[in-house]
């Protein structure tokens, strides 16, 4: 069943911004500065761009025909169809806030405070349990966690996974929306 775009986005703005407030609080009381989030910012929009291009065409190629005879794919294509439902009466402008709050709140709290204080592996874990739509889904979010910790510890900069995490959401959901045959 489609939910209205003044509820989903209400619920995604409320939901991402409380992971903003949760982050902004915990980084003042660890004492991290979050701020800056790029010293080289050109650099690090174009690595996060690139960056999101492997998450991307992984994507793309788990709602394929080919990945649906891989058993747990099956289940993955399932849960991204059940999205696909719910963002069904956004637009694209809806889509763009919803990713980009999404990749501003989640990468400060994931990256910039909890990777920070307990390192690559646990955050990516954190990462995957907040995303615990179904198991499967969890584990995915897991590993796109480890990717992107890894880029932010090479990079030293927040911009570069909060680039790559909107990008990838961004495509995501339009794909979903616009390019995958309707599943409602």
């Amino acid at each position: 069943m489609p939910i209205s775009r003044i509820r989903l986005l209400t619920i995604a703005l409320l939901a991402e911004g409380a992971v903003l407030v949760l982050a902004v609080l915990l980084a003042l009381w660890l004492d991290i500065n979050l701020l800056p989030v790029s010293y080289d910012l050109g650099r690090d929009v174009a690595v996060g761009s690139l960056a999101a291009v492997l998450p991307a065409a992984l994507f793309v190629w788990s709602l394929s025909r080919q990945a649906s005879r891989i058993s747990w794919i099956g289940s993955l294509q399932k849960t991204l169809l059940t999205l696909q439902v719910v963002f069904s009466q956004a637009r694209i402008l809806d889509l763009i806030a919803i990713s980009l709050i999404a990749g501003i709140a989640e990468e400060m709290l994931f990256r910039g405070v909890i990777q920070t204080q307990l390192g690559i592996l646990p955050a990516s874990i954190l990462f995957g349990l907040a995303h615990l739509i179904t198991p499967i889904y969890a584990v995915v979010a897991t590993i796109m966690g480890i990717y992107i910790g890894i880029l932010y510890q090479m990079f030293d900069s927040l911009l570069v996974p909060v680039q790559l995490h909107f990008i990838y959401d961004l495509f995501a959901l339009l794909y979903l929306r616009y390019w995958v045959p309707d599943a409602t």
